[in-house]
Parts: C-alpha cells; structure tokens; sequence
C-alpha cells in the first residue's frame, strides 16, 4: 500500500483516489477501502496535509467529511452507497452487490442501518460525543462534531435502542443465513453488507491492538460502554465480523 498524499496532490492526480481519516479505524473509509482492495482496484490514498488550505476538501467534494472517493474527472463521492456503486463499476468481479432483487433490497436496507443517518455508525458516534460533552461540555472539537452529527440529549437517548436493534436485525440476518447453509449474511458468498458489519463493528467492540493497531486514547473512545448496545452483540456477530476480516480483509488494519 503507497504512502499517504495531501488532498493538494491527490486532487491534481488520475486515476482513482480515497481521502481518508488517519489512525482511527473509521468505518465509512475502511469499508470503501475494503472494497477497492477486494476488487483489486490500485488507488491513492490521501490526508488532510497542514499546507492543505482549509476549504479545499468542501471546494473538490461539496461537503466535509471523509471519505471522498475520486475517479479521474468524474465528481468526487462521499455517500457510502455512491462510493459502493463506482467500485461495482470499475470492477464487476467479484460482485458485491447481489443480482437477486430480495437479496439486493436487504442489503441496501440493513446497509442503510448501519450506515446511514441514525445507523450503527451515526448512533456509535452520538454515544461518543455525549461521553466527551458530558465529561466536558465546553470541549470545541466535540461541540463542531456533535452539530455536525444532530447531537442533543434526547438524540442521545435514542441511540442505545437503535443501535440494539441494527444489531439484532444483523444477528437475525446471520441465523436466517447460517439455517439456509449460508455462510455470509447474505447467503454463500461474500457480499458488501459483510464488509459493513465487519468495519463498523470496530465502533462497539475493536480488533485486538495487533489487528487494529491505533492509540489507546482513541481505543477507548471505540469501544462501546453503552449496556443496551453491548447485551445486543452476540458472540455469533463476533465470530462472523473476524471471520470476514481473516478470510477477506487487510489485517493488521492499516490506518
């Protein structure tokens, strides 16, 4: 894997290009990153660099958060959904998307709950931000991130039983799954919604430092203390969030 460029670069370069979050194992850009990687699709990785001037990532993406995937001149992507569509285009094989429209529908909509507004992903991060304001309420960094995120209290709140119940959904999908012979969530093949569950998992419950190897800081801020979220992760979700990463994915996880 090359080293990382500053989005200066990465925006004046060809070919396909990821803007990412460094040494955190954030879901969104280890998903897209996964599913380049699984396609065999050679890209750039790039980061915020200090001489990077401060608009340029809402200039090139009209928006500003990571990732932003770039695909020689066409517009940048940032939708989780978007940046799955542009991988199948560049790369049919293997397919991540299911040609079965049953199948297809259910990983768009269990995809959209763990990615998604109020998803797993969206609610793992309010449960972050209330944590941080509620030991220091006058914490800027959080305070940005928590406008950006919807925070309230009574988003806070919510997030527990939601992010339970995408759990359980998952846990349901795995049985139904595992009763039928399958051996993925979606049956016997790997499938996009896999790659999901494997990467946004790191918000509840990390990889062992060896796998996913970041700062103790931020090792603790991942892992959930929540007690609804946790009584909802199963052993069984476990299992299939590390057998995924030892068949399919990059392990250690590169940050």
């Amino acid at each position: 894997m090359s080293e990382f460029v500053s989005l200066t670069r990465a925006r004046a370069l060809p070919g396909l290009r990821m803007a990412m979050v460094r040494h955190i194992p954030s879901p969104w850009g280890q998903a897209a990153k996964a599913f380049f990687e699984l396609k065999g699709l050679p890209f750039v990785r790039a980061e915020r660099a200090g001489d990077d001037p401060e608009t340029l990532l809402r200039e090139w993406s009209g928006q500003e958060s990571f990732p932003v995937v770039a695909w020689e001149q066409e517009r940048p992507r940032s939708g989780w959904a978007e940046i799955l569509f542009l991988a199948e285009r560049l790369a049919p094989e293997p397919a991540l998307i299911p040609t079965d429209p049953e199948r297809r529908t259910l990983l768009f909509g269990l995809a959209h709950e763990i990615c998604g507004e109020m998803g797993l992903g969206w609610c793992g991060r309010l449960l972050m931000i209330h944590g941080a304001l509620t030991a220091d309420p006058t914490n800027a960094f959080f305070t940005a991130f928590g406008a950006k995120y919807g925070y309230s209290a009574r988003a806070a709140a919510a997030a527990p039983e939601r992010s339970a119940a995408v759990l359980r959904q998952l846990d349901a999908r795995l049985a139904a799954s595992r009763a039928a012979g399958g051996r993925y969530l979606l049956g016997d093949r790997l499938t996009a919604l896999d790659v999901y569950w494997a990467t946004f998992s790191n918000l509840i419950e990390p990889l062992a430092p060896e796998q996913c190897p970041m700062p103790d800081f931020f090792r603790a801020m991942f892992t959930s203390v929540d007690p609804t979220t946790r009584a909802a992760l199963t052993p069984a979700l476990l299992a299939h969030r590390d057998f995924v990463f030892r068949e399919h994915l990059t392990l250690p996880m590169e940050l």
